[in-house]
């Protein structure tokens, strides 16, 4: 039994590993090898010596190759996070992205603004379709069918494109504002609504509330996660081979193609990433939904009875996981912060 659970632990892993990891860093390289092979770095490219001339040789290269890719997905991991933020935004320690940021979030404000205004005209035009006079000919009646279902398309696709951005503000909280990059606003989304809907503050109770997930809800968020760093990476990696690819082939116009292939992979890759992101945190929010009651359980609080008293009792609980409460030492902070509030321990 033991034995089959650490086999299924183990390919679990190294496929998450091989998505995430070994595969993005294998398309970098690989290029640069192919371009040490061809020795674009030093003139024109020849493309001949890629056909293999001695087996040997090439076992020898490619095993090489393998160990270099092992090393890079390893020295990478630990990075993992940063580069994600890298992504989303959080540019504050780079002078140049730093001065870029303002222009891009200035970008990102008018485009929900756009959104949201492309939604309420929608509305309108729908209103007033609806109480036109009905078409008296069959030929009109369709025209304002078709008309009604393209307004309708147009007006949930703008609806979806608007979840993907962050609320202006919860009730009680301070105006949340926007990133840079739409990767990063996608996420913002989860990470300010998913337990605020509870009066949970979802970046200091998730890491408590994870550990609670049931096997099935964990596993798909887990997938999603696994989706979301895997296409991220991938955009990571192949800008790079852009950018390798722009230097090595500058002087041969006739391979401008794979530059070219390079970026819009990347691009594709960073849209795929978001909408990796919509999926991640659509879990998260289920997560809040099915378990929260659970983060009390394993508190030993009691349960609320009625939504009211709920929203209190998590916003308090917040407040204690993010140490608001403190004004001095942070000795016996769950005395001041939950005062006499009696425990539910479970029964023998």
């Amino acid at each position: 039994m033991w034995v089959a659970s650490l086999l299924t632990s183990g390919a679990a892993s190294f496929g998450r590993v091989l998505i995430v990891g070994l595969l993005p860093n294998a398309v970098t390289v690989v290029f640069v090898w192919l371009l040490l092979r061809a020795h674009s770095f030093a003139g024109s490219s020849d493309w001949s010596p890629l056909i293999p001339a001695d087996l040997r040789t090439d076992i020898v290269q490619v095993l090489l190759a393998l160990l270099v890719i092992t090393l890079l997905t390893v020295l990478v991991q630990p990075f993992q996070v940063r580069m994600i933020r890298l992504l989303e935004g959080y540019w504050e320690g780079w002078w140049l992205t730093a001065q870029l940021a303002p222009v891009l979030v200035e970008y990102q404000t008018r485009k929900r603004e756009a959104l949201a205004a492309r939604i309420n005209r929608l509305e309108d035009e729908l209103g007033r379709l609806e109480s036109c006079p009905r078409a008296e000919t069959l030929q009109e009646q369709r025209r304002r069918q078709r008309e009604n279902s393209r307004m309708m398309s147009a007006q949930k696709r703008a609806m979806v494109k608007l979840e993907r951005y962050p609320r202006k503000n919860w009730p009680g909280q301070a105006q949340i504002p926007l990133l840079p990059t739409a990767l990063g606003n996608a996420l913002r989304t989860g990470e300010t609504s998913a337990g605020e809907r509870y009066g949970l503050n979802t970046l200091s109770s998730w890491p408590r509330l994870y550990p609670l997930l049931s096997d099935k809800l964990a596993t798909v968020q887990a997938s999603a996660r696994d989706s979301l760093d895997a296409a991220a990476n991938f955009c990571i990696n192949f800008f790079m081979v852009f950018v390798i690819a722009v230097v090595a082939l500058a002087d041969e116009p006739k391979a401008y193609w794979i530059p070219a292939l390079a970026l819009v992979l990347s691009c594709m890759s960073y849209v795929g990433a978001v909408a990796a992101a919509v999926t991640f945190t659509t879990y998260i929010r289920v997560a809040y939904d099915l378990h929260r009651f659970d983060l009390l359980k394993a508190m030993h609080h009691k349960l609320p009875v009625t939504a009211s008293a709920e929203y209190d009792q998590f916003a308090q609980l917040s407040k204690f996981f993010r140490l608001e409460s403190v004004d001095g030492p942070v000795d016996r902070l769950a005395r001041r912060t939950f005062g006499n509030r009696r425990y539910e321990h479970p029964s023998e």
